[in-house]
Order: C-alpha cells, then structure tokens, then sequence
C-alpha cells in the first residue's frame, strides 16, 4: 500500500469530486471546482492536499492560512473539506493529511489550527479527537 501525498492540480478534478461526495450530497460543478483549484495552486494562503492510494484519489484536505490580529499577530490554520473515500477509511490516510497539513502550518507559522465538522459526523469526531482536537462550541450561519 503506497499512499502519496500532494498538492492537488486542476487535473484532479474529477477524482477530487468523488471524494467530496463523502461529505457532499451529489456531484459538484466541476468547471467552478477546476477554477478554483486553479486559483489554490498559486496561493501560497492555501494548500489543497490530496492523497493517492495506487494512483487513486482516496483523499483530500484543504487547509487555509489566515491572519490574526490577536496578541503576538500569528496566522491560524483552518482546515476544511476532509474526506476519505469510505473504501480507505482506517487506513492511516486521513491521519497522514493533518500531519502534512500541520507540517506546512507549522511552516507557516500559525498559532493553532481549527476546524469545523458536521454534527452528524460522529466517526469523523473520534478521529479528530485522536489527532489531538478539543471539542469546542462553535456556530455557524448560511448567508
């Protein structure tokens, strides 16, 4: 089992849909989703991870630096759209991510790292909490 782990490209874009299907309800549009990714390859701010498994996407990651104007002004590490294929869940893969995603945060400099995970999404939790993740109340409004 040889898991690679990279920085997305516009290419990925069909195999990065399917594995947002696992925390989407259907397909997404890929023409915008190729856009942006476009866009997240020249962004030093963003680092659209992915993870192949025998040359299959089986996972993604995004992580997002943004500034803080809080005390000594370090950045912070948002972390969105984690997803494993559910075929590869157990395997390490997601826990290879947030090491490569903290890694570059590091690099980066930030303070802490966040994240924000749907209610229902209770198997994801444990895992977080096993990488370290403290529950904490958060809120969250649709525009």
């Amino acid at each position: 089992m040889d898991i690679v782990l990279r920085k997305a490209t516009a290419a990925d874009v069909v195999g990065l849909d399917i594995v947002m299907q696992v925390i989407s309800d259907g397909p997404g549009d890929l023409e915008k989703m190729q856009g942006l990714i476009q866009r997240m390859e020249k962004d030093e701010q963003k680092y659209l991870l992915i993870a192949e498994l025998d040359g299959e996407i089986v996972g993604s990651l995004l992580g997002v630096v943004f500034e803080d104007i809080c005390k000594d002004c370090r950045p912070i590490l948002l972390v969105e759209n984690v997803a494993v294929l559910e075929k590869c869940q157990g395997l390490g893969i997601g826990r290879k991510m947030f090491e490569e995603v903290e890694r570059w945060g590091r690099e980066q400099n930030c303070h802490y790292e966040m994240l924000v995970s749907g209610m229902n999404r209770t198997g994801a939790h444990k895992f977080y909490q096993a990488l370290g993740f403290d529950e904490v109340k958060g809120f969250k409004k649709y525009l």
